[in-house]
């Protein structure tokens, strides 16, 4: 019997042979070795790997990504873009002049209209402040101008307060009376109204700012002291108080220095928001209540360079120079016009005065000896005040006082006059733990006449 035969007899195969692999499952067999041999004349077919295609998947996911992110930003240009023309007063976009290489000028007005329910007319201007930036940008200012100020308004007979353009005659006279006061014109607007102020400030979530003193004005609100974030009814009263006589107590004057400072601080809020959403928000808010000839892009770039302005010392606060009277019954302030003009003519011709400069007063960081120093503490901690003041003594500081602050501060912060930016640098290493550098000068010359002025916040403890 052949093997043949013999297999065929005995099931099929021999008894040398293994008996035969019994797969369980498709997955049991995959996970069979299987014999290396290959039959003769058979090419091994090359088979593409998932790896080669991660490439062309992490192109594929840019480009969508990037064109998604192109698509955002063109939505967001136009939804800008879209809520401008709600801003626009033709009336009196055609007033203004055009920027031709002086100085650039904008007309700042808080008006009260809508104070009293029902009102109507375009009320008077309550908040009269220039934003002039002199030629060639490297420096700024603020510059307040009392509403009561007795000027002569276009087109009508006498004096009159300045406010009351205005109410004639709508921003545009307003803008006119304005370039006939300060010889300036006015290339750009912005006006608001009560409501569109608190509005605002609600928008950008608040207003960080530190009060010294709390207010309680029966007129205009409740201001409470210290590190705070202003809410839009908070910020209004801020801004409007004059008849609390403990915490304005010069009234209208120190109503002007709290605009001048308030607008700084929204400034510096609104340009530092990053979230689009955010900010869509805010343009939101501001198309349905400002009235302004300037674009979103225009307004954002704006408060950029005022706060690189501002970190350099280079960004000034002041009002109008002049004196109070009453003239038949009626109290008005009569401004100083040879000072006010030279108040002006550094941004005409944007050369910076001595006291911006620091030619005439700045004391060198190297001979400290002349420097006026006030060392405030801030906090409930007592001696630090004066721990501090020795501390600025070993390092050659001679002319320091030192005394309690009237409100608590959190961070500790540096106040300087005009023209001390170098000193305060110095003056805020030596004591160390990065301290906020402010240029201020009512808190500095004015208020504890002082060149520096240093308050010790709960964050130096």
């Amino acid at each position: 019997m052949d093997d043949f035969e013999e297999r065929l007899l005995g099931g099929g195969r021999s008894a040398a042979e293994p008996p035969p692999t019994i797969y369980k499952s498709r997955r049991h067999l995959r996970s069979y070795p299987r014999p290396s041999g290959r039959k003769e004349g058979r090419a091994k077919v090359a088979r593409p790997h998932g790896r080669r295609r991660w490439p062309w998947i992490v192109l594929a996911t840019c480009i969508v990504l990037l064109a998604a992110v192109i698509a955002f930003g063109a939505w967001f240009f136009i939804a800008l873009k879209a809520k401008e023309p709600r801003m626009r007063v033709a009336s009196v976009d055609s007033v203004l002049k055009k920027p031709d290489g002086g100085p650039e000028t904008t007309l700042i007005m808080g008006t009260d209209h809508g104070s009293v329910p029902g009102e109507e007319g375009p009320g008077r201007s309550d908040v009269l402040m220039l934003l002039t930036i002199a030629p060639g940008g490297n420096s700024a200012g603020f510059i307040s101008i009392p509403r009561d100020s007795r000027v002569q308004i276009p087109g009508h007979k006498g004096y009159d307060k300045i406010n009351a353009a205005h109410a004639y005659g709508g921003p545009a006279l307003a803008i006119q009376t304005v370039e006939q006061v300060t010889g300036l014109d006015v290339n750009h607007w912005v006006e608001l109204n009560f409501q569109g102020f608190k509005d605002m400030v609600n928008a950008v979530g608040g207003v960080h700012m530190n009060i010294p003193h709390a207010i309680h004005d029966k007129y205009a609100g409740d201001v409470p002291a210290g590190d705070v974030i202003l809410t839009g009814d908070q910020a209004l009263a801020l801004v409007r108080a004059r008849y609390d006589v403990k915490a304005v107590p010069n009234g209208d004057f120190d109503r002007q220095k709290n605009q001048r400072a308030f607008i700084e601080a929204m400034l510096s809020a609104v340009s530092h928001q990053r979230s689009p959403f955010k900010i869509m928000k805010i343009a939101d808010v501001v198309s349905n209540t400002v009235k302004t000839d300037l674009t979103f892009w225009q307004m954002f770039t704006m408060g950029r360079k005022l706060q690189s302005l501002k970190k350099a010392g280079k960004l000034e606060t002041a009002s109008a120079p002049g004196t109070p009277k009453t003239i038949n019954r009626a109290w008005y302030f009569i401004l100083n016009t040879t000072a006010f003009e030279q108040m002006l003519s550094k941004y005409k011709t944007g050369a910076r005065t001595p006291s911006q400069t620091g030619a005439a007063t700045d004391v060198p960081t190297g001979d400290p000896t002349q420097l006026r120093v006030k060392v405030l503490n801030g906090t409930k901690t007592g001696g630090i005040a004066i721990s501090t003041a020795k501390k600025l003594t070993a390092k050659g500081y001679e002319k320091i006082t030192t005394g309690n602050s009237k409100s608590p501060y959190v961070r500790t912060t540096v106040y300087y006059a005009p023209g001390y930016d170098t000193s305060a640098q110095a003056v805020a290493s030596a004591v160390g733990n990065a301290p906020a550098v402010v240029q201020n000068e009512d808190v500095t010359t004015n208020e504890y006449e002082s060149d520096v002025v240093v308050v010790l916040g709960s964050d130096y403890l």
